[in-house]
């Protein structure tokens, strides 16, 4: 067993490319020092079938949320579904939600007004959540301009600029990142988490996506958490004892108490 100890703030391991062997996933991630797998949803289907995944695994952990891609699948029922899932003794926040302008799976009129809602509800309910943002910063900014923050925000697999980055900083949102720091061309994502205060920093595998540098071309998993953060801890220029410690830290302070 590891002695160091991990926190995936981002996985799906609802996924279908897990469908057969989540179990062996989980028990991976276990012996490569990562104790918390927090999975974000898609839908309001994958928010339920991830809070029963959390009830089976005690490593795991459930997300509830509507991703941009999926945003025309939003009614009237999707607030009230959610909030019941959000009652959940697992269930840490809202996401994934965002904008996500490069692949257009939904209109962008209707992405943007259900981000808003979705935006409204973590304010409402005072609870953390995960944003994600693709080729659309200028978008996201200008929605939540005038209307009530969540207490916590979380920019997930963060892909702006330095810029984007200090802008966001200053409104007091955390950053995490997974693979893609790792990937010889990413020269700009590695300026931004070597900028960023370690304190607002959190890892993330987002699998079965975006394998790390040496991993290219397989399944990700949680398991893969640690070469992302011998990456971080090579960058940042302190020990991976260290940056587990402080890492974990971060996401018990971002997602409160229910992540024990």
């Amino acid at each position: 067993m590891n002695p160091m100890s991990f926190i995936d703030v981002h996985s799906h391991l609802q996924d279908e490319k897990f469908v057969n062997d989540i179990d062996t996933c989980v028990e991976n991630a276990k012996n490569a020092g990562v104790n918390r797998i927090i999975n974000a949803a898609s839908n309001i289907e994958e928010s339920v079938q991830i809070q029963k995944i959390a009830e089976k695994y005690d490593e795991c952990y459930a997300m509830a949320g509507i991703h941009p891609h999926n945003a025309s699948e939003f009614d009237q029922t999707s607030i009230s579904s959610l909030k019941e899932l959000l009652n959940k003794p697992k269930v840490l926040g809202i996401g994934e939600i965002g904008l996500d302008f490069h692949y257009d799976f939904s209109e962008r009129d209707v992405q943007i007004e259900v981000f808003k809602k979705l935006w409204a509800l973590g304010a409402e309910l005072k609870l953390p959540v995960v944003v994600h943002i693709r080729e659309a910063y200028k978008a996201f900014f200008d929605s939540i301009e005038n209307m009530p923050a969540p207490p916590k925000v979380l920019l997930h697999c963060f892909s702006g600029s330095l810029e984007t980055a200090k802008q966001a900083e200053k409104l007091g949102y955390n950053f995490s990142i997974g693979g893609v720091l790792t990937f010889p061309n990413s020269k700009k994502t590695a300026e931004v988490f070597s900028y960023l205060p370690l304190e607002r920093i959190h890892l993330e595998t987002d699998c079965p996506y975006l394998s790390p540098q040496g991993k290219r071309g397989k399944r990700n998993e949680p398991a893969n958490l640690p070469i992302i953060a011998e990456y971080l801890a090579k960058l940042r220029g302190i020990s991976l004892e260290e940056l587990a410690q402080k890492l974990s830290g971060n996401a018990k302070a971002f997602f409160g108490d229910k992540l024990k």
